[in-house]
């Protein structure tokens, strides 16, 4: 594009030169002077096309450089959702793994067996809030409770509510229950909401990690012999 400037530039300059004489009704400054007029409108209109181009590369390449960013962003997306999915494979494979082969565990082994299900319920629960709890009907007399930050109790109960609905969720809490109750006992989780708007994501996989405790509580409660008085 420079050199074609260049040359009609360079056109311009040579005019008087090339222009010794006068054309039609024109003398010969008049012909020089249109030469001038003609070559210097010449550039004037390949620079507007050129601009005209430019501007358009412009937006072309503007929407191909967004377009690249949102598929590396949907890439990015991609990756960490795959991510998340095998690390919540290993802890659900890490559960599945997790049952004693005896009945003669130590407090310590004891407190293993939950310790990968309460880290799936902080990965699918999403907060660092939240209690295991496991209860004996009709009463609801607390049997045992085991909270992600020992110490920091919930005034949450769920009396007066029907446990045959297995996920519910208040302005502050979001409980799921397990599916059923075994021997009159039952277990739920309760999670308290970082945010007023949090949801669940997975709320069938809460609940078979749920049930899940609530099956180690039972062998561990025939082992123990835990009675649960009606």
């Amino acid at each position: 594009m420079y050199w074609i400037y260049l040359i009609i530039f360079t056109l311009i300059v040579f005019v008087p030169t090339f222009v010794r004489s006068g054309f039609y009704i024109f003398n010969m400054t008049q012909a020089q002077e249109f030469v001038i007029l003609f070559l210097g409108s010449l550039a004037f209109s390949i620079f507007l096309l050129m601009e005209k181009k430019m501007k358009k590369n412009l937006a072309e390449k503007s929407i191909i450089q967004g377009q690249a960013n949102r598929m590396a962003k949907d890439l990015r997306h991609s990756y960490s959702y795959i991510g998340e999915i095998n690390r919540k494979l290993d802890i659900l494979e890490n559960i599945a793994l997790g049952y004693p082969e005896s009945s003669k565990l130590s407090h310590k082994n004891e407190s293993e067996l939950y310790d990968s299900i309460m880290s799936a319920i902080r990965l699918f629960g999403k907060s660092e809030q939240f209690a295991l709890r496991f209860v004996c009907l009709p009463e609801y007399t607390l049997l045992k409770e085991i909270q992600s930050n020992p110490g920091t109790g919930f005034n949450f109960s769920l009396e007066n509510r029907k446990i045959e609905v297995n996920y519910f969720e208040s302005a502050e809490f979001i409980v799921v229950t397990s599916p059923k109750a075994i021997d009159n006992i039952f277990s739920y989780i309760v999670i308290k909401k970082e945010t007023p708007s949090q949801k669940l994501d997975d709320v069938e996989i809460m609940k078979t990690l749920v049930a899940q405790a609530l099956f180690i509580f039972m062998f561990m409660r025939h082992k123990k012999q835990i009675k649960c008085v009606i």
